[in-house]
């Protein structure tokens, strides 16, 4: 099975980086959905959650107000000013 490497940075740190099964943004024109071998895609997001689920289920959640995400290949890279951490979970 596939996955993502993710590197999920603030302006003064790193916030996570590992292997993800999918990884969901608050892109500025709605939520985008990020699965491996998903055409290079470059967006702005926008204030929201975004959720890194591992392969095994659980869920990492992310306040942000902005920023971007770069994904390519099955390498994905979000950068924003601030992260704000909210409750993690298993995914049903």
């Amino acid at each position: 099975m596939s996955a993502l490497e993710v590197t999920f940075v603030t302006a003064d740190r790193t916030v996570w980086t590992g292997q993800a099964a999918q990884v969901v943004v608050p892109a500025v024109d709605g939520s985008m959905g990020i699965l491996p071998q998903m055409q290079p895609t470059l967006a702005i997001l926008g204030s929201g959650t975004v959720r890194i689920i591992h392969q095994s289920g659980h869920v990492e959640q992310r306040a942000v107000s902005g920023g971007f995400v770069s994904v390519d290949g099955d390498v994905v890279t979000i950068g924003v000013d601030e992260a704000e951490a909210t409750s993690s979970s298993d995914a049903r």
